[in-house]
């Protein structure tokens, strides 16, 4: 038991000291694969986790189903939202982290008496609208849990549900320039303390601000060759983090059918890193996305975090 709670209470406690720090985990193929330079960027009904203005840029509707595995843990993530020209665009997006299991030990007998588990939720409805034919305004609403339980003969073992809830709002602006350009900001978990017991032990949420640009380069020879070419860059800073960072990325698209991603993310530390993802339209209404980081922690732990995306669109 004393072997258990030493590998699983440290994981636990780097959760703990940043307030719900699960909420900075990234969430969707797409985003990932660009460097989470994200916040200018159109991502369907991905978009809501990073800037919910977007989904004002939706012309379609889409269900998309996210997976991914890191060393934080197993991740399933949904989102489905629905654009109208009269009411705007209504999202509704979920997701789970399963940080795994570990089992409780008898330190008499050596047997497994029982197991901790670690799981975090997150339920989010997301609204956006345009303004006109170029600014977009959106906001999210999020409930988060993150519990920690014990089942069997626990003993000691610590255990708790921390629970609270959460606003994003953001903006984008289409600017009337010859080379598109988008400019786009975000203000995220804005919300009281995320409380595990009482008030004494309640800690701020991981708040986080994000500014950026996206645009497209204007090549008469890109377009002959239906190649199309996207670069991102935004700015980001939270209490989570000691200084702000940056983030990079670009899409190359051919034929709108296949898209190539690459990004870095500049964050001091081991956080910080490339990051390479593949776009397939495997029909006019079934989209897969790939991705994967090379950030220095992960290289450390032994597992570069893999993403995965199915998109439906209708």
């Amino acid at each position: 038991m004393a072997l258990a709670l030493g590998l699983l209470i440290p994981a636990v406690a780097r959760t703990q000291q940043a307030g719900a720090a699960f909420l900075l985990l990234p969430i969707g193929s797409r985003s990932v694969g660009t460097g989470e330079a994200t916040v200018a960027d159109t991502l369907g009904a991905d978009g809501a986790w990073w800037n919910p203005a977007s989904l004002a840029a939706m012309r379609r509707t889409e269900l998309s189903l996210n997976g991914s595995q890191s060393f934080e843990g197993t991740s399933a993530a949904v989102g489905f939202a629905r654009p109208s020209r009269a009411l705007g665009t209504l999202g509704v997006s979920a997701t789970i982290l399963d940080y795994g299991d570990q089992g409780v030990t008898d330190p008499n007998t050596g047997a497994d008496v029982g197991t901790l588990s670690i799981r975090s939720t997150i339920a989010m409805v997301s609204y956006a609208t345009p303004i006109g034919d170029r600014l977009r305004v959106g906001l999210s609403y999020k409930y988060l849990r993150l519990a920690f339980t014990c089942s069997g003969l626990c003993g000691e073992t610590p255990q708790f549900v921390g629970s609270s809830t959460a606003l994003d709002i953001g903006a984008q602006y289409v600017l009337p320039t010859t080379m598109p350009i988008t400019l786009g900001a975000a203000v995220r978990q804005l919300g009281p303390d995320f409380q595990v017991r009482d008030a004494e032990q309640a800690d701020p949420l991981p708040r986080t601000w994000q500014l950026g640009a996206s645009g497209r380069v204007p090549s008469a020879r890109l377009r002959e060759q239906e190649v199309q070419i996207d670069v991102m860059a935004d700015l980001l800073g939270s209490l989570a983090y000691e200084s702000i960072s940056a983030r990079l990325g670009t899409t190359v698209t051919y034929r709108g059918r296949y898209a190539l991603r690459g990004g870095y993310t500049l964050v001091e530390g081991e956080r910080g890193g490339p990051s390479v993802g593949l776009g397939v339209f495997l029909s006019d209404g079934m989209v897969l996305d790939l991705a994967r980081r090379f950030d220095g922690f992960s290289a450390q732990a032994g597992q570069a975090p893999t993403y995965v995306s199915l998109r439906f669109l209708f």
